[in-house]
Parts: C-alpha cells; sequence; structure tokens
C-alpha cells in the first residue's frame, strides 16, 4: 500500500498506531471499523488534519495539536484544547459530527469520556492529618517584634521544599521549545483566565487604588517585563504555581506538607518566589512591622544560598504585578484596609518599574 508522504510500518502511519485507532474508535460507535490509511489533508495555526481511510469507506478526519510557540508544548493545554473543538461540534448537531478525543499514554489508547457544563470535576489528593498554616502562624506573628531561631528552621524547611520542585528540569532538549515553554509561563501571569486581566474586571472607576482608568498603565508595566524576560529559558523549572501560606502547613512534628498546584506548571521561579513574598510585604504595609521585611529579606537570603539564584531580586517583579491584584481585589477583599492597601500598592507599583524587589516605607 502505497502512502504519500507516510511510513507504512506494522499499521503504525507517521508514528500513529492505525489499529488502536480502529479499536477505539470501533468501541466508541459500537461498529466494527479498520482504518487501513492515513493522507495529511491540511494544516491549520495550531494542528494538523488528516484523512483516515477505513475498508469500508467510513472515512475520518483526525486533527493533531502542533506547538507551534503558542502554549501547546504543555501537554494538558493540548487536551483542554481538543475537548473545546470536540464539544463545539457536538453542541452545532450537524454533520459530520465529532467522534470524541483520543489520549494516546504510552500503554493507554483511549477515547476520553464527553464532558459538558453539567460534567463535575474533581482532583483527589492525599491530606495529612494534622497541621496548621503558615499563613495562619503569620497571622498571629503581627506583633512579633524579631526574627528568632524558629522562623528561621521554619524558612530553611520552606526554602527545602520549594527548592526541590525548582531543581525539576523540563524535560524537552530543543531550545527553541524550552523558550516557547518559558514564555508561556511569562503570559501565564497576565491572561490566565484566573488570574490578572480577569482579576482586574472587577475594579470599578471608582475604586481607590486600581480604578479602570489605569488599568492600561498597570498592565503596560507588566507587559514591559514580559518582554524583559523574554526567551530566558536558563531559567525554565517546574513550578507549585500557587505558592503561599494557605498552601503549606506546618505539622505537629515540624514537617512540611503543601497542597494546590495549579495555573503555571512551567515558568521562572521568580513565580513562586513571588507569591510567597507577597505575604511578608503585605504584612509589612498592614501592621508597619519591621518584623515582616526582616522575613522576607531572611527567606531570599537563604533562597539565594540554596538555589544560587542571584537574579531572584528581579525575576520575582512580573509575578508581584499579579500579587498586587490579589491584595486589593474587591472579590477577596471586599473590606479592605484601604490605607494599607495603598502602601502596599505602591510598593508594587515601583517594584515593576524598577524591575527590582524593594521595600518602600
Amino acid at each position: 500500500m502505497a502512502i504519500v508522504g507516510f511510513l507504512l510500518y506494522d499499521g503504525v502511519v507517521d508514528g500513529v498506531d492505525l489499529q488502536k485507532i480502529s479499536l477505539v474508535i470501533s468501541r466508541k460507535i459500537g461498529k466494527s471499523i479498520e482504518v487501513v490509511g492515513m493522507d495529511k489533508v491540511g494544516s491549520g495555526y495550531h494542528s494538523d488534519g488528516f484523512k483516515l481511510t477505513t475498508k469500508g469507506g467510513h472515512n475520518f478526519f483526525l486533527k493533531q495539536i502542533k506547538s507551534n510557540n503558542l502554549g501547546f508544548e504543555i501537554p494538558e493545554r493540548r487536551l483542554s484544547s481538543l475537548l473545546i473543538s470536540n464539544n463545539m461540534c457536538h453542541r452545532s448537531q450537524v454533520k459530520p459530527q465529532s467522534i470524541g478525543v483520543i489520549l494516546e499514554n504510552q500503554d493507554e489508547f483511549e477515547i476520553i469520556p464527553e464532558i459538558n457544563e453539567k460534567t463535575v470535576i474533581y482532583n483527589v489528593q492525599e491530606f495529612q492529618s494534622d497541621g496548621v498554616s503558615y499563613w495562619s502562624l503569620l497571622q498571629d506573628r503581627k506583633y512579633k517584634l524579631k526574627v528568632d531561631e524558629d522562623d528561621l528552621v521554619e524558612l530553611k524547611k520552606i526554602n527545602d521544599y520549594i527548592n526541590k520542585i525548582h531543581k525539576i528540569k523540563h524535560p524537552y532538549k530543543d531550545i527553541g521549545l524550552l523558550k516557547s515553554v518559558y514564555n508561556d509561563g511569562l503570559r501565564s501571569i497576565l491572561i490566565n483566565p484566573e488570574l490578572t486581566v480577569t482579576l482586574l474586571q472587577d475594579f470599578t472607576d471608582s475604586h481607590q487604588i486600581l480604578p479602570t482608568k489605569e488599568h492600561g498603565n498597570y498592565v503596560g508595566l507588566m507587559l514591559n517585563l514580559i518582554y524583559k524576560w523574554k526567551d530566558r529559558y536558563d531559567r525554565l523549572v517546574a513550578l507549585h504555581g500557587d505558592f503561599w501560606g494557605t498552601n503549606l502547613f506546618f505539622k505537629k512534628n515540624g514537617s512540611i506538607w503543601v497542597i494546590d498546584y495549579s495555573r503555571i506548571p512551567w515558568g521562572d521561579r521568580g513565580i513562586d518566589i513571588a507569591c510567597w513574598l507577597s505575604q511578608y510585604l503585605w504584612f509589612y504595609h498592614e501592621t508597619k512591622n519591621p518584623y515582616f521585611k526582616e522575613l522576607g529579606e531572611f527567606f531570599l537570603d537563604i533562597y539565594v544560598e540554596k538555589s544560587g539564584d542571584k537574579e531572584i531580586r528581579q525575576a520575582v517583579s512580573l509575578m508581584l504585578g499579579l500579587m498586587g491584584v490579589i491584595y486589593i481585589s474587591p472579590r477577596f477583599y471586599p473590606d479592605l484596609n484601604i490605607e494599607a492597601g495603598k502602601r502596599f500598592f505602591d510598593n508594587i507599583l515601583e517594584i515593576l518599574k524598577s524591575n527590582q524587589f524593594v521595600w518602600t516605607s
């Protein structure tokens, strides 16, 4: 059998196992299907299209995501894109209809169950039996005057945890792909559906700190930092993505456990460290207590010592732009202390403008 442009070997065409494709389609439609050929019929912005030819003449269209430096290097996003495409086709109720989204993962080769607006989605994680959040510990220390040995022990344990994650390197070796993944992490801070641009929509033009008319200037400062750090694939590491005190717990025996990995799987380590530093920055401006500034400085010093990252004071700037929005958000903090919020936000503005982590008075 001749298939132009593709190599057929033991039922595999250009890496696609036609026998497995046949089996999953057959199970899905309740009819025996044998795919015998595959031809490329088109190429779009983020995917390639193929015609699957069967023995019985019942042909199919196969779409495969390609990265194209658009963020689809992240496998979870490829899945999301095709699930959206599949459901859009079903919703239209016109022919030809979508059969489903196939997932190939080593020995697994399955069509993913259909999802829609009524689908309930869960994630299950192991749970530890005891512990208190670090955020709660900070709340109880608003009047503490000096960093002590207990604080330093905690900071070292926290640093050990996050450094272990940051030592994980991306499996890609191609520099172009590594740049794309790194840049996607930067963009996500601004445009992830849960993050900056979405949260800004809660701010009206009467907001006392960040009115609507100032949003363009604020986003512009963040965009400038995205451009400044673009392509720094040498800084690409695995991330927690939501690394702050409500997600980290100290157990009674002094060990820690962490929950809620989310949003940005790969990126600059400054993303996680900025989330963590924002706590100290907020409590410092809320309480005017230099204890929290001292905590933040000790944390940074320990992180630099353990990671060797000499650029971390600059690398946190972009993510602190997001944290500046979160801590004064009317959605999360409707009873915000406006004076403390202004001091905190002015500090964030200085960081964004200077691309340097600083403490303002």
